[in-house]
């Protein structure tokens, strides 16, 4: 019987070989990346991952920092291809609590480093990711000087942001035409307007995650105030959905006034996206006074 290498590579990772993980002279980590908000935060460390999960998904959603083209592809975020993985040779897997299921697995690949990437304060946990990278990597003085540099800018929009507290600011992902994601307590967004002293509460309940799911004409019952659209997904092209008369109705003289931001803002983001939407946040608000 003819053996397939692809029979040869199933069959090596299931064997107790696999336990035995590469040795490489090359200090420089050789990183798998099963998230893009870790991808970007490993990119601004000038380190490039071997492999990411759906990279052409993070360069949609991820305008900063590039990915490169070499990057290699390994699947979708919780069911990457275990033979691209064993074909890559990581020093390390990088991966989130959520892939816990995958344990067994994904350990028989490379060594495996939790990063916790959802719950409270994700602006901390984004930063304490950051530092831990760093560590990882050897490039704690890197992660200093990246830190200092988006902590200034965030101060210079915090700054600019001083004029907008007149009115609630509320950032919303469009679904469809009747339906909104709402971002609140708990995403990395919310965080920064509190970082911005910006008005952002709302009545409504968001998940764990930092989101709630409403229809459209729930946003009538909230006070006048800026609509933020955030266009990266699931559509880019909101021409159509804001044809519909509910949002005419919702942007009526008097009522909530509206604003799109650039693409390529992610939710999934990490420090630098943070800093991107304040600015972003407060070039369009500037635009519109």
């Amino acid at each position: 019987m003819v053996i397939s290498r692809r029979q040869l590579l199933l069959g090596a990772l299931t064997g107790a070989a696999l336990y035995s993980f590469p040795t490489w002279a090359d200090t420089a980590p050789r990183w798998v990346i099963l998230d893009w908000g870790l991808t970007e935060m490993a990119l601004l460390l000038n380190v490039t991952p071997v492999g990411v999960a759906a990279p052409d998904w993070y360069r949609r959603l991820f305008s900063q920092p590039a990915l490169p083209q070499q990057v290699a592809d390994v699947g979708l975020l919780f069911q990457p291809n275990y033979e691209t993985l064993y074909e890559l040779q990581p020093t390390q897997l990088l991966v989130t609590p959520a892939h816990r299921l995958a344990e067994a697995q994904l350990s028989r690949i490379a060594p495996l480093h939790y990063f916790p990437v959802s719950g409270p304060q994700p602006w901390q946990r984004a930063q304490q990711n950051l530092h831990t990278l760093a560590q990882l990597a050897g490039a704690n003085q890197r992660a200093e000087s990246v830190m200092r540099s988006l902590l200034a800018r965030m101060a210079v929009a915090r700054q600019r942001a001083a004029r907008f507290q007149d009115k609630p600011i509320y950032l919303l992902h469009p679904l469809d035409t009747l339906h909104v994601m709402l971002l609140g307590t708990g995403s990395l967004f919310n965080d920064v307007l509190v970082l911005l002293d910006l008005p952002h509460s709302t009545p409504f309940t968001v998940g764990a995650q930092g989101y709630a799911t409403l229809e459209l004409e729930q946003l009538t019952s909230l006070p006048p105030g800026w609509l933020v659209l955030l266009p990266s997904w699931p559509e880019i092209d909101l021409n159509p959905i804001l044809q519909s008369p509910l949002w005419h109705i919702l942007t009526r003289p008097g009522g909530h006034r509206l604003l799109t931001l650039p693409d390529g803002l992610s939710t999934e983001g990490g420090v630098l996206t943070a800093v991107r939407f304040a600015e972003a946040l407060v070039a369009a608000l500037e635009a519109h006074t």
